[in-house]
């Protein structure tokens, strides 16, 4: 070989070089852009948007205890940011989306022109609520990015990188750990992922992170379990789920019929209060004069197992009854997708008064947000682009997968229809323990909007399954 070649060869790996500076410096403002896109609404606010519960999150660690519904996880984080008004949680929060979104992207589309996360991440910050949710000092983000992780690592691990694969199963373990609801979404998923495993021969393909996937989902659960020990010196979940449900039996008339039939009984201590029940869950749980607290609250033992048996027993009389109700209750909450309140100013006392007791100086700084000092009204918005484009995705998921599974693309037909799955799933638990409300389905339904346009991009590529599978499985990874 003589000089000259060698010239060649050094002037050629030299190209290589900066091309490849020059890919991670354009990866990297791509990053920047995309992570400022999300943050656009607290910015715009001047403070991250709050909201009523984030109270009981910030008192969880410096008071030991556990709180009614309130994980002891995402309250950790709010913890530790609190001198920064919380906006290190709200660039954790855009980071870890835009990171899973961008894994996503790079799937499905191997060959992804330059911005393309930039662009998506636009699309879906006009058409949802993913930038709001993002913004908000709340573990709502993370129930959406928990679940498209736990997809990528049990359908795509072997494309992922050893980092990639790592950040993504924190991901769903902090996601698993700050919510509850999240939590049964995640879990019941990575059991759906199994049964497919188990099927694969039958169905033609299988989960290849299936075992990643299921110590991902598991993992928050044994976090959960673990910080509450250390946080209460309790191995326990986040309390507070049967008195969810017992108040929404309460606004559904269940509660009080079933006293009505059995009654009285010297074990329930509301057949004394049965005429008192109010007419709506909120009231019943949080009023500081209602008959919950006149039998010792949600934390008092013998409360908590007067409610469970009141449950108990009135599912047993009535199961047809409270069965149509659960599949009513799961349709409503899932076309209920709107974000009209989603920066509506805070009205719990308690919220406030948590702040100015474990985090003073943002209290100026809070008061001046706009959220808090003027009447910022999203429901125009809301109704004419979001709850439509929406629904109209997580309608169209098992159409889309069912497409896909005919054209012959069976490995791309899993997102959507694993994307309906948990719609649903969410649906279902937020919809039956609690109430339907628009905020518990929309911090999910976004995903919707994304898979469809993944989907509709395997759709348009050109080959067949293999010429797909092969084209993925050679697309460029920047992180290593």
């Amino acid at each position: 070989m003589d000089g000259r070649e060698n010239m060649t060869i050094a002037k050629d790996l030299g190209s290589l070089t900066n091309m490849s500076k020059h890919e991670i410096a354009s990866r990297a403002a791509e990053y920047v852009v995309a992570v400022t896109l999300l943050c656009l609404p607290a910015i715009w606010n001047g403070f991250p948007i709050m909201f009523d519960d984030v109270g009981g999150y910030l008192e969880r660690w410096p008071t030991a205890s556990l709180g009614f519904g309130r994980s002891s996880v995402y309250g950790l984080l709010l913890w530790v940011t609190r001198s920064a008004f919380f906006f290190p949680a709200i660039l954790l929060q855009a980071f870890a989306a835009a990171f899973v979104i961008d894994c996503a992207i790079r799937n499905f589309v191997p060959a992804r022109p330059r911005w393309l996360l930039v662009s998506t991440i636009a699309v879906l910050s006009a058409t949802s609520g993913v930038a709001l949710f993002v913004s908000k000092a709340m573990p709502d983000v993370w129930a959406a990015l928990g679940v498209l992780a736990l997809h990528l690592l049990a359908w795509h691990a072997e494309r992922l990188s050893k980092v990639e694969r790592v950040a993504l199963l924190l991901i769903v373990a902090f996601a698993g750990a700050s919510h509850m609801a999240t939590l049964g979404v995640l879990t019941g998923l990575s059991l759906v992922y199994g049964l497919a495993w188990l099927a694969r021969r039958k169905l033609g393909l299988a989960p290849n992170g299936f075992g990643l996937s299921l110590v991902a989902a598991w993992s928050g659960l044994l976090l959960l379990l673990t910080l509450n020990l250390i946080v209460a010196g309790r191995f326990a979940l986040t309390p507070g789920g049967q008195v969810f449900l017992f108040g929404r039996l309460v606004a559904d008339g269940m509660a009080g019929r079933a006293l009505g039939e059995e009654c009285p009984r010297p074990d329930w201590q509301l057949c004394s209060y049965r005429d008192e029940l109010p007419n709506s869950a909120e009231a019943f749980i949080f009023n500081g004069d209602g008959p919950l607290q006149k039998i010792g609250g949600w934390q008092d033992p013998r409360a908590l197992h007067e409610m469970t048996s009141i449950i108990e027993r009135s599912f047993a009389r009535h199961p047809l009854e409270h069965a149509v109700r659960a599949i009513t209750l799961t349709a409503q909450q899932f076309i209920d997708v709107g974000i009209a309140e989603a920066m509506a100013p805070l009205t719990a006392a308690h919220a406030r008064w948590t702040l100015t007791l474990y985090a003073p100086s943002v209290i100026p700084r809070f008061d001046m947000a706009l959220q808090q000092s003027v009447s910022i009204d999203l429901g125009t918005w809301s109704n004419i682009i979001v709850a439509p484009v929406s629904l109209a995705a997580s309608l169209m998921l098992p159409i889309v997968a069912a497409i896909l599974w005919r054209r012959n693309r069976r490995g791309e037909s899993v997102l959507p229809f694993a994307l309906f799955l948990a719609l649903l799933g969410n649906a279902a638990i937020c919809g039956i323990v609690s109430h339907p409300n628009e905020r518990y389905q929309s911090r999910l339904a976004w995903l919707a909007v994304l898979a469809i346009g993944l989907a509709g991009h395997a759709l348009v590529q050109r080959g067949g399954s293999g010429a797909s599978s092969s084209a993925v499985s050679s697309g460029f990874r920047w992180v290593s």
